[in-house]
């Protein structure tokens, strides 16, 4: 439970389910407010909450990916300590590797327990583990401040107009 509780993936998919549900919520039960905006501005927030949540756990995984391998590659091109990248980079990835290729659950858990395990005993694999998680924020970054905004501008203003019957803009 800690390591799921140590990542950005995880550390963000709990934040936005968060905001998704206490946003509206709070919104909702505010007594200042009139109940056409409280409405209104509750299920905005609800909608834009979800689907960034949506979008956050549709493509985190291969843009993460996709940067580690970017990031990795620029790390072992280094002039200065290229060979260093390249063998703690190697060592983090032939760990990951043996955690992705157990057989069952057993063998995963007791594969991903020595690995945190390592994890604090052994300097190299922070490195790693380091370049991991920046390429998660980063593509945190990505997808949530830049694509979030603009596809939800796409998506979610036609729908609030279908929902709330704003006949001029819907068309």
């Amino acid at each position: 439970m800690a390591a799921f509780a140590q990542t950005t993936a995880c550390a963000i998919t709990v934040e936005t389910t968060l905001k998704a549900l206490g946003r509206p919520a709070f919104i909702y039960y505010d007594k200042h407010a009139n109940n056409r905006s409280k409405k209104y501005a509750a299920t905005k927030e609800l909608l834009y909450q979800s689907f960034c949540l949506g979008l956050y756990l549709s493509f985190i995984n291969p843009i993460k990916n996709n940067v580690y391998k970017f990031m990795s590659k620029k790390a072992r091109a280094s002039k200065t300590n290229g060979a260093e990248n390249t063998r703690k980079l190697d060592l983090f990835d032939a760990e990951l590797l043996k955690i992705k290729n157990a057989k069952s659950k057993d063998e995963k858990k007791l594969a991903q327990e020595r690995f945190n395990k390592l994890l604090t005993i052994n300097k190299d694999l922070r490195f790693g583990k380091g370049v991991r998680e920046l390429s998660s924020i980063l593509s945190t970054v990505f997808i949530l401040a830049l694509c979030a905004p603009i596809l939800s501008q796409i998506i979610l203003h036609p729908v609030m107009n279908m929902i709330f019957h704003d006949k001029k803009k819907a068309q």
